[in-house]
């Protein structure tokens, strides 16, 4: 009986909790909705609707950038005792310690100390007593006056509408991605080395064509003819011209070795920075067709 029970209390604690996992995604689904409305009314300059908005979206999944659009957009409408609560809330939700969460309550308390100060002003203004109404004068004889001088309009600059936090980063360009990655390192090391293997076995085959040359020089030099119409070598011993040979062999071998070894090396390299310029998004092979006399020709256009 109890393992029957523990059966059915699993079946219902694991269908309780697929129920809340699709309430928080359908929660999820309309604060981005209604984040997308706020921002379309706060960019159109209704900006009071725009923070219900914001505020809406915060009821549904509650995260600190709603509440900060919401009270900048009361800001803006000029209801700042709207804003300054909103302000106060954000910094007791947003306690992380990441850059960007640092910077935001640093705004934040920056918009309350303003709104402080408007807030005092606007209150000393509406606790002046209402002006005293006096009488006007007799009306004293018309004077002659000159005609007033035309004085130009003062022109003034359009407030400046600040957009919120999400809708201004996402207008920043962001730089293009030009990091010295760890393929295109490998792909530069790896041409490095085979170009010096390359470099070797040059190095390594001339040496080798050097001792030959001089080992025929040394038998040009050494022969000694005799009455039998041969010719002998007095100095140089068939021991050193078979060491001379072999040597020559076993370089030529080296050096043949090391060029092909260096020569995949650089073709490795090659595609080690092909690849990564392609994952760049900085390579690209365009194929074209060129008419000329007769016919057409076929090209392959391509960039680094």
């Amino acid at each position: 009986m109890k393992t029957a029970f523990s059966l059915l209390m699993v079946v219902v604690l694991t269908m309780a909790a697929a129920s809340a996992f699709a309430t928080t995604a359908d929660q999820e689904k309309q604060a981005e909705t209604l984040v997308a409305q706020a921002k379309e009314r706060y960019q159109a300059g209704d900006f009071e609707h725009a923070a219900q908005l914001y505020m809406k979206a915060y009821g549904e999944v509650q995260r600190p950038a709603p509440v900060f659009n919401a009270a900048r957009a009361y800001e803006q409408a000029g209801l700042w005792q709207e804003a300054k609560p909103l302000f106060e809330l954000y910094l007791q939700i947003d306690r992380g310690n990441d850059a960007d969460s640092v910077a935001g309550r640093a705004d934040a308390q920056a918009h309350i100390a303003a709104l402080n100060a408007r807030i005092a002003a606007q209150n000393a203004k509406a606790a002046l007593p209402p002006p005293v109404q006096v009488a006007p004068p007799e009306p004293l004889p018309t004077p002659v006056v000159a005609p007033p001088l035309k004085v130009s309009p003062v022109i003034e600059d359009p407030p400046m509408v600040e957009p919120p936090k999400d809708v201004a980063d996402a207008n920043v360009a962001k730089p293009a991605n030009d990091d010295w990655s760890g393929m295109k390192t490998a792909a530069v090391v790896t041409m490095s080395a085979g170009a010096v293997l390359i470099i070797a076995s040059i190095a390594v085959g001339i040496v080798a064509h050097s001792d030959l040359a001089n080992l025929d020089a040394r038998l040009a030099a050494d022969q000694v003819p005799n009455n039998q119409n041969l010719t002998l070598h007095g100095v140089v011993t068939q021991v050193e011209m078979d060491s001379g040979i072999s040597t020559y062999n076993a370089r030529q071998v080296t050096a043949g070795v090391l060029g092909g070894i260096g020569a995949a090396a650089v073709i490795t390299g090659g595609i080690l920075w092909w690849q990564d310029g392609r994952s760049q998004g900085r390579m690209a092979l365009t194929p074209g067709v060129v008419p000329n006399q007769g016919g057409a020709m076929w090209t392959l256009a391509g960039h680094f």
